[in-house]
């Protein structure tokens, strides 16, 4: 019946409605749970429920999760080759959502919204005939960026400054509000950089171990003494923190690409008013009642 009802045709919809209407409690509440697996909006279950059942369906088709997207995991639903979205949230104990809001490549890891609510969904990728309907402004959202180097803020300016992105025509882009700008040295990090944000722990260990045997085993060639293995830019990183309205294609990647940054990990820590805190890679929690306001 949910998927009857989602077909364009006017007339199925139509028909649909009066046959939920005459429909006993129990079937009510079966055609809401399909109406919210097939991600209608919540006024759409509303119109479809008489109450006091559209209250209660209203209340259930309301679904959104904070997920931390690890690094390596495609920001898609579905079965795939590589690891999606619906796995992460089947290992967490959720029943998959088709919605997701903060589309992130697979190389970036962080926080991404999961829900069935289409008006929220449209709203936080900034689709402008929604935010003019309800008086909205578009959702900032701020990334930690790691760059290898020491940069001075200067250095950082040219970030801020608009750019055009040519995929699917040509488009004007925003720079980023940088934030905060701190250089830093750490040779560890600089080496094991591509370890960050993953939550294949095992694995990761293991790489890390083997990296570290590589290291220390250094020797020269011509003496066979131990010789300091390279470590990129000595050891120097540089970890920016900033903030974008739009999210276009790969948007903060070109910005550094552009000035000549080497971006060595990208990770999304907030979306308007929902933060990442601590949850870790691969985790899916609720928003409570406050973030859901």
């Amino acid at each position: 019946l949910g998927s009857w009802v989602a077909r364009p045709s006017s007339s199925r919809r139509a028909a649909s409605f009066h046959l939920l209407r005459a429909c006993k409690p129990e079937a009510v509440a079966a055609a809401a749970a399909a109406a919210a697996m097939l991600c209608l909006a919540p006024c759409l279950i509303a119109v479809l429920l008489p109450s006091p059942a559209a209250e209660s369906a209203l209340a259930q088709s309301s679904l959104v999760y904070a997920l931390h997207k690890p690094r390596g995991v495609l920001s898609a639903v579905g079965e795939s080759r590589a690891r999606t979205l619906t796995d992460l949230m089947v290992g967490a104990g959720v029943v998959p959502l088709a919605g997701h809001a903060g589309r992130l490549d697979k190389e970036t890891s962080g926080l991404m919204l999961i829900t069935n609510h289409s008006t929220l969904l449209r709203a936080v990728i900034g689709q402008a005939p929604v935010l003019a309907e309800f008086g909205g402004s578009p959702v900032p959202k701020r990334y930690t960026l790691l760059l290898a180097g020491a940069h001075a803020p200067e250095r950082l300016a040219s970030l801020s400054e608009p750019i055009e992105i040519t995929r699917g025509g040509l488009k004007p882009c925003d720079g980023a509000t940088v934030l905060t700008a701190t250089a830093f040295r750490d040779e560890r990090l600089a080496t094991e950089f591509h370890l960050l944000g993953r939550d294949d722990t095992r694995r990761v260990e293991a790489e890390r171990a083997a990296l570290r045997e590589r290291r220390a085993a250094c020797r020269s060639r011509a003496s066979g003494e131990p010789i300091a293995a390279f470590v990129p830019e000595g050891g120097w990183l540089t970890r920016v923190e900033l903030e974008i309205s739009q999210g276009r294609h790969h948007q903060i990647r070109r910005l550094c690409r552009r000035a000549g940054l080497k971006l060595r990990h990208l990770e999304r820590t907030r979306i308007g008013p929902i933060e990442l805190g601590d949850l870790p890679p691969g985790r899916v929690r609720p928003l409570d009642r406050e973030e859901r306001r």
